[in-house]
């Protein structure tokens, strides 16, 4: 893939998580929130309101292909086996209109069926479809930003066609995707509704099996009592009115769970709350979710002023209509990298061994963590964004997309296929295995020691196991002793292994478990 490519890729991807790295919650450990003011809106718990368990058909778990799938120089490829073996049997594909139909009348299928021949179950797929099109739309673009059909029968009949076409093999279909952002949606909440219910019935009339989900809104805000992220109530506000005039055209509705982990619960029972005010109460899926980011580390909150300079040089483009983002910047970093914070070069291409190492090992625990979090709060899916990692070399690791989020793929994506396997694949698939035939996870607070994380896991006829953990500073969180931790134990024995793959030693006596318990979230698995 040629590098200015790379470079769209990283931009669209980050528009979907570059504000949740913006002056969010503190990293390290924080005492419970304190009760909002009066001016704030009403306390949300931080359980869930009641025990939700996980019915969708299927795992929760699972992994996006990436955001182009077929297009813009992207080969549809294959990689549902290897989601498979890594324990997940969910997916998604973004496609867009002008990707499928790019002249009114005709289709082009050849992603579509790459994507859909791989599926060995509906339950295994959904599909997301942006509104653009250098035809159809008000705003014509290839990409981004989608929005309002022109003519709403055109629209309507390309959904139509879209779904008809896949004969029931996608179970899951969206529209668009975080469109309370203005790259993802140049109309008004008011067309995104609009569009809403014209995409859910042209999908009920081609499928009447299939699911809608709503929107993908991108999760970043602070619920009541935490740290409230600047600009976030025009994300409020925009589905608040998808939720209220939106509420019979979607079955599902899409939360995102990146930004700090330690406020999904919350965040997710914000949102429940506000259907459950409207009278209905949907399931939530979320259909990305990840970390670390660049900004979640005070030590790097002082480049921010580079992205809005990267924004700004992106707007240029080529005699090819490609982006010429300036990369002067970001090279000055790379000159003098060995004088920069840790913080800072573990997210370099090319930072010392201990510093990948250890940016590995947070991007382990953050997973787990997200997971836990995400099903005890009833989320019914979760889909880890991503799957591939593109190569980066020469000038491309001066582009600043490649330094926020150029280490998040599970999986190298060399000429069409994916071939290297990084840590995050085997800490993904280690979790899986651990939490396989989970039906519901519920948090059990430890009396005096709220730093403490146990979650009891209930995997139907697998029979009830357990993950802990300490919460700590992210990046030095891990030079600090294990402490001490015990709960009450009735089985004969266990036997733990932590999310790196460590064993760790576990004691029962007297009815009691003892485990060493730190920041890396540890699987306890009791003797049968």
């Amino acid at each position: 893939m040629k590098s200015l490519n790379r470079v769209v890729i990283f931009f669209l991807l980050s528009a979907s998580i570059l504000m949740s790295q913006t002056n969010p919650a503190p990293s390290s450990p924080a005492p419970a929130a304190a009760p909002p003011t009066s001016a704030q809106q009403s306390s949300v718990p931080q359980t869930p309101a009641k025990d939700l368990k996980i019915n969708m058909k299927g795992s929760p778990f699972g992994i996006a292909a990436g955001f182009l799938y077929g297009y813009q120089g992207v080969k549809p490829y294959d990689f549902m086996p290897q989601v498979r073996q890594l324990g997940g049997d969910f997916t998604k594909i973004y496609l867009f209109w002008n990707q499928v139909e790019p002249e009114k009348g005709k289709f082009d299928w050849t992603a579509v069926d790459k994507f859909t021949e791989q599926l060995k179950s509906p339950e295994e797929g959904l599909i997301a479809v942006f509104s653009s099109s250098l035809w159809a739309v008000r705003q014509p673009s290839t990409m981004l930003p989608p929005s309002p059909a022109k003519n709403s029968d055109d629209y309507y009949h390309f959904i139509f066609e879209l779904v008809k076409h896949c004969k029931g093999r996608v179970r899951y279909w969206q529209n668009d995707s975080e469109p309370n952002s203005p790259i993802y949606w140049s109309g008004t909440k008011e067309e995104f509704v609009t569009e809403l219910k014209l995409f859910y019935k042209a999908v009920k009339d081609a499928d009447p099996s299939a699911t809608v989900v709503v929107g993908g809104y991108d999760g970043i805000f602070g619920p009541p009592g935490t740290h409230q992220i600047p600009n976030q109530q025009a994300g409020l506000d925009f589905f608040d009115y998808v939720l209220k005039e939106g509420r019979d055209a979607f079955d599902v509705f899409d939360l995102r769970l990146y930004a700090d982990p330690y406020t999904i619960v919350p965040r997710v029972e914000f949102m429940r709350q506000k259907m459950i005010a409207l009278g209905y109460d949907k399931p939530v899926i979320s259909t990305e979710y990840g970390g670390p980011g660049l900004f979640e580390f005070p030590e790097n909150r002082k480049y921010f002023p580079l992205v809005m300079a990267w924004a700004q040089s992106m707007s240029k483009t080529d005699d090819k209509g490609q982006p010429m983002p300036d990369r002067g910047p970001i090279k000055d970093l790379y000159q003098n990298m060995s004088t920069l914070a840790p913080q800072t070069q573990m997210f370099m291409q090319g930072c010392p061994p201990e510093l990948e190492a250890k940016y590995q090992r947070i991007q382990a625990r953050s997973l787990v963590m997200r997971n836990l979090f995400a099903l005890s709060a009833g989320v019914q899916k979760t889909v880890y964004w991503d799957l591939p990692e593109f190569s980066i070399g020469g000038d491309g690791r001066y582009d600043l997309m490649a330094l926020m989020y150029g280490k998040i793929g599970m999986m190298g994506l060399q000429d069409g296929a994916l071939k290297n396997r990084y840590p995050a694949a085997d800490a993904f698939e280690r979790m899986t295995k651990a939490l396989d035939g989970v039906q519901e996870v519920k948090r059990v607070e430890i009396s005096g020691k709220p730093s403490i994380f146990f979650f009891e896991v209930n995997r139907g006829k697998r029979g009830v196991s357990y993950v802990v953990w300490e919460q700590r500073d992210a990046f030095s969180g891990e030079d600090a002793p294990a402490v001490p931790f015990e709960w009450p134990w009735t089985a004969k024995g266990a036997t733990a292994v932590d999310a790196l793959s460590q064993t760790v030693p576990v004691q029962v006596t007297s009815k009691n478990l003892h485990v060493s318990v730190s920041l890396t979230p540890i699987f306890i698995e009791p003797s049968r």
